[in-house]
């Protein structure tokens, strides 16, 4: 029974079980799809093979694999996931709280639904977020209809993505706190995988964003995958819809000059270690005009996730954001939504690296340690260079960079499988703060955190 549960809604990206997931598909259990979130309708059968062949399993994996095996006792005609957070910062001072409200459930063969909503409030308004009701806010994360064959799968509605191998962003496409209005299609194989969306970035300004990413699966051992998308505006133009063909020359043949992406991607499994990376290509000058020079625009992200001596997970990455990625010489072919980047969070003249170390052990505490070191340049994506203009190979990052320097450590805590709790301190350091050389900061700060799940 374990095997045929095809619950519908996403687990969210923020959920306790992000990492145990993680931790799993590490040491090989299960393999994760391209895009997240994660749905209940790929875990289900995973988990579900776990549970039945946990005789293989070490005793710290079964103690992972117990945390979301209440998952297993939903109902697939209709069921819910509740995610209940309470969180506080200490420096700046910050609180929030917030209700997940996630449920699906079965319309007819090959057909379902799921929705998502978040009831959130916090010390501060969500700038980015939905309009507030009496300092509450209700995103809308997820609402849409599935559709399955046996060699197709497509849905249509809202829904949030990340289209790479990080846990948090993707070079490409990120999170968004409402989500991308569209639709996804997917037609998987054995060997190989074919997606495709296409979602409304701005319904008053006419802008439209299409991908699609065609990858190869060796079995867990190798994927490998190449992906194009295309942001414009102004007017819907049906060649785009069409999943087919070539953005870049799609664009070429009816005379635009629209903001198209490419990305490769590439992950690798060596006995315990799982590393991957991401190439993201906004623009590369393949001929040299001296009479019009014009930048390269690159980014890229390389990283590792490991298991060592049976309990200690290892992540790190290292991502490098060139100046003048996302832009472009019109503004409504830009590169963001409601401002924010769609692609990397921090925008572009920007790199950041990042590590941490978890134990796992049979008991229900694990304690983690975490650095991380950004620096951040004055580029902006909404200043393109043939509005800034100079040298196509400036200093990266470039102008008076901003440096920021953070160690934390932390126990997470579970209880009886529903409840989970989170406890860090750590130190900040900020050098040149917002751009201004000399302004130098650094203080200490403590975030608990406690999350139920039903």
């Amino acid at each position: 029974m374990l095997l045929f549960l095809l619950l519908s809604y996403s687990i969210p990206l923020d959920s306790p079980y992000m990492d145990y997931i993680e931790y799993l598909q590490v040491k090989g259990y299960i393999d994760i799809p391209s895009v997240q979130p994660y749905t209940m309708e790929w875990l289900m059968p995973e988990l579900g093979n776990l549970l039945l062949e946990d005789t293989r399993l070490r005793a710290v994996d079964r103690k992972i694999v117990s945390y979301i095996a209440p998952l297993v006792i939903k109902n697939e005609d209709f069921s819910y996931l509740l995610h209940l957070n309470g969180t506080y910062e200490s420096e700046p001072e910050y609180y929030y709280g917030f209700l997940d409200f996630a449920a699906g459930g079965t319309v007819a063969e090959g057909i379902r639904y799921a929705f998502d909503l978040r009831f959130q409030r916090g010390s501060e308004i969500d700038m980015f977020g939905p309009e507030p009701w009496n300092d509450f806010q209700i995103y809308l994360n997820e609402g849409l209809m599935k559709f399955t064959t046996s060699r197709l799968y497509a849905e249509i509605g809202r829904r949030n993505f990340v289209l790479g191998y990080a846990d948090r962003f993707d070079l490409l496409l990120s999170p968004d706190p409402e989500g991308y209005d569209g639709y996804f299609i997917n037609i998987p194989g054995r060997y190989y995988e074919f997606y495709t969306l296409f979602t409304i970035i701005d319904a008053a300004e006419q802008r439209y964003l299409a991908q699609h990413r065609l990858g190869f699966n060796l079995k867990g051992f190798l994927k490998l995958g190449f992906s194009e998308a295309i942001l414009w505006g102004n007017t819907l133009e049906p060649v785009y819809l069409n999943f087919f063909f070539p953005y870049y020359i799609s664009q070429w043949g009816i005379d635009r000059d629209d903001n198209v992406m490419w990305r490769i991607d590439c992950q690798i499994r060596l006995f315990n270690v799982l590393a991957y990376a991401d190439i993201l290509i906004d623009d590369y000058q393949y001929e040299d005009d001296q009479n019009r020079p014009y930048p390269h625009k690159l980014a890229f992200t390389i990283g590792t996730k490991t298991v060592f001596a049976h309990n200690f997970f290892f992540k790190t990455y290292y991502t490098r954001v060139n100046k003048w990625v996302y832009t472009q010489r019109y503004p409504i072919n830009v590169w963001h939504k409601n401002n924010r980047p769609l692609g990397y969070p921090l925008g572009n003249d920007v790199d950041e690296l990042r590590a941490s170390v978890a134990y796992f052990s049979t008991y229900d505490v694990h304690p983690y340690v975490a650095f991380s070191h950004i620096r951040k340049g004055e580029g902006s994506i909404f200043l393109p260079y043939e509005e800034e203009g100079g040298s196509i190979n400036p200093p990266f990052p470039s102008g008076i960079v901003e440096k920021r320097i953070e160690f934390s450590a932390g126990l997470n805590y579970s209880f009886r499988n529903h409840l989970h709790a989170r406890g860090t301190i750590g130190r900040r350091n900020i050098d040149n703060y917002g751009h201004i050389e000399g302004d130098n900061r650094s203080d200490a700060f403590f975030e608990v955190g406690l999350w139920g799940i039903l």
